[in-house]
């Protein structure tokens, strides 16, 4: 399968295509077969290295990305085979206040969404409405953190 990895900061000639074996899904783990990506201004600013949270070395760029499930994991619970999802923007922060441990980013601390098939702990995806076409799903996660931020600078919501 194809992948590509943020070999040189600075430049788009720095992303690198590779050939890599298909990955194959660990216990908690989803399988997905990318069918669109999308890029955001974060993914510019890692690329230019002024993103705060610095790329690993050789990272697979891009957080936004949506597909479908080829394989899950023995333990998987909440996809299967078939399912429609997209990745999540920070997916170790499931729920309370933001902490470093929760930090995580795909494209950045974690491999993005710029290959072919990408490896999603299960709670790292969320289903996409069949209403929505590929393109229009990979678009989401960066802007629906956007939003929700928006709406709540971090803290919960509260009614009024």
């Amino acid at each position: 399968m194809r992948a590509y990895h943020l070999e040189t900061p600075g430049t788009v000639d720095g992303i690198a295509p590779r050939e890599t074996d298909r990955p194959e899904p660990g216990p908690r783990d989803i399988l997905v077969r990318v069918r669109a990506v999308s890029l955001n201004k974060r993914d510019l600013l890692i690329l230019n290295g002024t993103y705060p949270l610095k790329a690993v070395p050789d990272v697979i760029p891009l957080s936004d990305g949506a597909g479908e499930v080829v394989a899950v994991g023995a333990e998987v619970t909440r996809f299967a085979v078939g399912d429609r999802v997209a990745s999540t923007y920070f997916p170790k922060w499931i729920d309370g206040r933001i902490t470093p441990a929760r930090i995580d980013q795909p494209g950045a601390t974690l491999p993005g969404m710029l290959t072919e098939y990408a490896r999603l702990d299960e709670n790292a995806a969320v289903r996409v409405p069949g209403h929505l076409g590929w393109e229009e799903a990979a678009c989401l996660p960066c802007a629906g953190v956007t939003a929700w931020h928006a709406l709540t600078g971090g803290e919960a919501v509260v009614p009024g």
